[in-house]
């Protein structure tokens, strides 16, 4: 009898998971909560993930890193014996290459970016994959060794990675985010600090300071380098991202790059969207898409990073934790907070003793309202301190429908 691996979640990684065990001649046996649209698309059976699984030919089960380890069938492949990993682990384990692991709550897709775009601009063949939203796994078969593969990780894959791969690796912070999975900041935080146990002997390991002193009890110190410490990083640095940049400075100068290169190509790199990006200008006031603020840090530093009076656009899916953090950053610098999404009433009640605030039922209007709130001189900010999924199909899903209404406006106002 030949054995088959299940994967739990078919979602664009479980998907990739599939294609390259199938390519191998491997056979393959999926679940997933939505069976019926899933079994269309692919050419292996595909079961819901809520009814009773026969695990008697099943030699390995590959997870999504949306499942959660409470998951029944998680826990039942577990109870017998059978290897759990995730889609990150599986593609590490088949992969050629050299690689670079980044992790943190908030900046890891910046840093991972600017790591890439660092080492191309010193003609070091570099690729950014991982949770920015393309699977290793699909890299498989075409990875060279030569190839460094600088890899955003999430706490969810760091959950199930075990092998000692990554030449390189940084924690840039630690925040809440995700207590809807996690029982507490520590069981995220550990997590997170997962990737030391990934590292490779010999390995550079870089940390922020703030996560060193919080959750230093988690780390082998041995090999910790506290990056926020390096000198001279802030050189010709003071209009940037200072603590993305110190990140990703510590991982560059061990390949070779020289601060002076560094600087240089600190000047053509392009943030990515949804990241506190610029919209438009109407009637004097100016829109800002920060969709990508999906957890109260995120949005605390996207207040900070702006001059003047804010109408703030928040809401979506509660992660567990509370807002009331919000209030002393937000003093005198955020005027009116408009909410939307499941986690509207919460944020109602927690944050309307100080803040003006308004529930609407959609995005559209609270881009409506954001408009007759604002005056000349102001900002409207999308800055939502929740996931997505409520309302969109992901936060760029949302980003991009924030702007599209900031357009509609704008292009009202010209007909005007």
């Amino acid at each position: 009898m030949k054995l088959k691996t299940l994967i739990i979640g078919l979602g664009v990684s479980g998907k990739a998971v599939a294609v390259f065990l199938l390519s191998l001649g491997k056979e393959v046996i999926g679940v997933d909560r939505n069976p019926s649209a899933v079994s269309a698309e692919v050419s292996f059976p595909v079961f819901s993930d809520d009814v009773s699984f026969d695990f008697s030919e099943i030699e390995q089960v590959i997870v999504s890193p949306g499942i959660s380890r409470d998951h029944p069938l998680y826990k039942e492949a577990l109870r017998l014996g059978i290897e759990v990993i995730g889609e990150l682990e599986f593609a590490l384990r088949n992969m050629k290459g050299r690689f670079i692991g980044v992790t943190g709550t908030n900046g890891k897709t910046t840093v991972t970016l600017l790591i890439e775009h660092q080492l191309r601009s010193c003609g070091i063949l570099a690729q950014a994959l991982g949770n920015i939203g393309i699977p290793l796994i699909s890299h498989c078969l075409s990875s060279k060794l030569e190839e460094i593969f600088v890899i955003e990780l999430s706490s969810y894959q760091l959950e199930t990675m075990s092998t000692p791969v990554f030449e390189s690796g940084v924690i840039l912070n630690i925040t809440p985010d995700h207590l809807d999975r996690y029982n507490s900041i520590h069981e995220y935080a550990l997590a997170k600090c997962r990737l030391q146990l990934c590292l490779k002997p010999g390995g550079f390991f870089y940390v922020n300071g703030d996560v060193l002193s919080q959750y230093g009890d988690f780390l082998d110190k041995r090999n910790v380098t506290r990056y926020d410490l390096l000198e001279n990083f802030e050189k010709g640095l003071s209009k940037i991202d200072l603590a993305n940049a110190a990140a990703a400075w510590a991982i560059v100068k061990e390949y070779g790059v020289t601060f002076d290169q560094f600087v240089q190509a600190l000047k053509t790199f392009k943030k990515p969207p949804h990241r506190i990006e610029f919209v438009a200008e109407i009637d004097g006031v100016s829109y800002y898409d920060d969709s990508k603020g999906t957890n109260v840090d995120a949005v605390l530093s996207a207040v900070d990073a702006l001059h003047g009076n804010i109408v703030l656009i928040a809401g979506g899916v509660d992660k567990g934790f509370s807002y009331t953090g919000w209030k002393t950053g937000f003093c005198n610098k955020v005027k009116k907070i408009i909410v939307i999404g499941q986690a509207a009433d919460k944020m109602m009640k927690e944050l309307s003793d100080d803040f003006e605030m308004k529930k609407v039922d959609s995005l559209c209007s609270a881009v409506k309202e954001a408009a007759l709130s604002a005056k000349e001189g102001e900002i409207v900010l999308l800055s939502p301190g929740c996931s997505s999924f409520d309302m969109f199909i992901s936060y760029a899903h949302r980003g991009k429908e924030f702007k599209r209404h900031v357009y509609d406006l704008q292009e009202r106002r010209i007909k005007r």
